[in-house]
């Protein structure tokens, strides 16, 4: 069962003081404990809002410089119960169309006022069980955003990055490190939300886990660390000059019982941190593991590499030939055995192999290609994209349309960029767009590249991409870097479009 908050603040919204006497009179009868402060007019409230916080709105239809809807976009999500002596049905059902929580009538004999309370721990139960569904919904999606992106990228600061970006959504607080251990000792190795004059300092200090208690107990124990006031922490570690936060939630970063390092948060509030925010927390420091321990295998991979490119390589690289080999085999056995019992009816099955073949011989290419990132400059674009082309149609079965026209010098990193920004585009259809074709043009003369790449694919809403959505952003930030100007547009069952035009610049 939802509980009601145990002390709620209301704003009320009522221009006749008989009916506001009424209200807070039956509010109180009914034992709600809560706080008020009343406005007489529209403009009254959305001043108040400005400047106050409440759990509850209760409004009069129609005021005097306005009605009640002209709210809506200021209060946002704070639930709205209207009590009014306007009972026109169509004007409730729109009012409640338009986002209001409740419509309730003053009759005459007052009965309006014995159902008000029981209505407003209604709509406040309903309104924290939304809010519970919407953040058990949040962390599920963080979780799975979070397991993408870590495991897109082996670059180490990306990967703890992305951690302290993601735990952000998940546990509110106000700042956040992490910590690498190496011989018993931690160290600061990222962190947000501090004051820039102290980083630098912070982050060259060792933190010696066998002096320090909370890091000592979450490093042996391998358990979760909650300091619910830090005033009270003899073993706090005072920075001079530095404000201490006010209350702390630590969790240890464990593979095979390991700790290889800590996650820390810190709040301004004293006693911030709940049993459930250290819940999620261990679900996501889990995660979290893996995706540091495959940085450090792979930063030890680097050390025996020369490849610039590695890190973009260890994201792109996956099974895709080994499944595509699987499935010429696959083919060939079934061609095999229909061709003993139909010969002539083979064709459709041997364009399917000869498909299959070419697109597994064009991943294997693309792949030579990383793993000598001067052939990508040395490459024709045409021919690096025509590639990628036949490379999704062997992966994925998608019809892919490529048209060239023109030849073009470009500068090394617009032509690198070009290459990404549409192999990015290609992977993004595949796993994303549901479409059945693409079409790929590209026109090049003399000072101008224009890529473009239109799908026919479910879409998406340009305004509503969440900050996890790593494609995009991978192809905005080519596009930044190389000064080319890049439009996305579509709309829900619609397809994409993506435009990436480069122009010289006058020198």
């Amino acid at each position: 069962m939802i509980d009601t908050p145990k002390h709620i603040r209301l704003l009320i919204i009522e221009d006749t003081p008989a009916d506001q006497l009424s209200i807070l009179d039956a509010i109180k009868k009914a034992d709600i404990h809560y706080d008020f402060i009343m406005a007489v007019s529209v403009k009254e409230a959305k001043s108040r809002l400005e400047n106050n916080h409440f759990d509850l709105i209760l409004s009069e239809y129609q005021l005097h410089d306005g009605i009640v809807l002209d709210l809506l976009p200021q209060a946002n999500t704070i639930p709205i119960i209207v009590v009014t002596r306007f009972s026109n049905e169509a004007v409730a059902l729109r009012t409640m169309k338009a986002g209001v929580y409740d419509y309730l009538i003053k009759d005459s004999t007052m009965r309006y006022l014995t159902v008000l309370p029981m209505m407003i721990q209604s709509v406040l139960r309903r309104k924290k069980l939304e809010i519970e569904e919407h953040d058990q919904r949040l962390f599920a999606e963080t979780l799975r955003d979070t397991a993408s992106a870590l495991n897109s990228t082996l670059e180490l600061g990306e990967i703890l990055r992305r951690i302290l970006e993601n735990v952000k959504r998940i546990i509110p607080h106000d700042s956040s490190s992490i910590m690498l251990v190496h011989n018993r000792v931690a160290q600061v190795a990222l962190c947000s939300g501090w004051d820039d004059n102290f980083i630098p300092m912070i982050m060259a200090t060792q933190f010696f886990i066998d002096e320090v208690d909370h890091f000592r107990v979450m490093y042996t124990t391998r358990g979760f660390c909650t300091i619910p006031n830090v005033d009270n922490s003899a073993s706090w570690l005072d920075v001079d000059g530095m404000t201490n936060p006010h209350s702390y939630l630590g969790a240890p970063i464990c593979i095979n019982d390991e700790v290889i390092g800590f996650l820390n948060l810190d709040s301004h509030t004293i006693n911030h941190f709940t049993p459930v925010h250290a819940e999620r927390l261990r679900a996501f420091v889990d995660q979290a593991a893996i995706a540091l321990q495959n940085a450090r295998l792979f930063q030890k991979a680097q050390e025996f590499a020369t490849i610039e490119e590695r890190q973009r390589l260890a994201r792109d690289l996956h099974d895709s030939v080994t499944q595509t080999l699987f499935a010429i085999a696959m083919t060939t056995q079934a061609i095999v055995k229909q061709w003993k019992h139909n010969p002539t009816a083979v064709g459709d099955s041997l364009e399917e192999l000869q498909d299959l073949s070419q697109g597994a011989l064009a991943e294997v290419r693309t792949l030579l290609l990383e793993l000598r990132p001067s052939a990508v400059l040395e490459a024709d674009l045409g021919d690096l994209i025509r590639q990628l082309c036949v490379t999704t149609k062997g992966r994925s079965r998608l019809r892919v349309n490529f048209h060239a026209r023109g030849k073009a010098n470009t500068p090394p990193e617009t032509h690198v960029a070009l290459f990404r920004i549409a192999q990015e585009a290609l992977n993004n259809i595949i796993k994303h767009a549901r479409a059945t074709q693409a079409d790929i043009y590209l026109t090049r003369q003399l000072g101008r590249v224009e890529l473009t790449i239109q799908d026919d694919g479910i879409g998406f809403n340009t305004q509503h991409v969440p900050p996890s959505h790593l494609g995009l952003r991978i192809m905005q930030e080519r596009a930044h870097d190389a000064s080319i100007s890049l439009s996305i547009t579509s709309t829900p069952k619609n397809g994409t479009k993506i435009i990436a035009l480069w122009i010289q610049k006058d020198s």
